[in-house]
């Protein structure tokens, strides 16, 4: 058993937590319970326009994205008519990722 690891897990917990409501705010959106993990209402946050999953990472270097998070939000956000947005935090700095089709789309309104 780690010491301190419950404390770590309570901390990237209410980290993540504050973030999903950040972006809730931000986008006018309402935060799913328990981040999307139930059957019926997927991913982190979603708005009217966006269904949006978040991620941090305590990595000040890099953060990876995985190919199987982009199709599974894509996929579940054109089943409920949305754009799909991976938004995460580094370095206290805020990004989004969406598809280059979605983004053209919004350039030419």
């Amino acid at each position: 058993m780690i010491l301190g690891g419950d404390g770590e897990h309570k901390r990237r917990l209410k980290k993540s937590r504050k973030q999903e409501e950040k972006t809730a705010a931000r986008y006018k959106g309402s935060r799913n319970a328990g981040s999307g993990s139930g059957w019926m209402r997927k991913n982190d946050v979603r708005s009217h326009e966006f269904l949006i999953e978040n991620k941090f990472t305590d990595n000040l270097k890099q953060y990876s994205v995985k190919i199987k998070d982009l199709i599974e939000l894509e996929q579940r956000a054109i089943f409920e008519d949305r754009i799909p947005l991976l938004q995460f935090e580094i370095q206290n700095r805020r990004y989004v990722i969406l598809t280059e089709d979605d983004f053209t789309s919004m350039l030419n309104g």
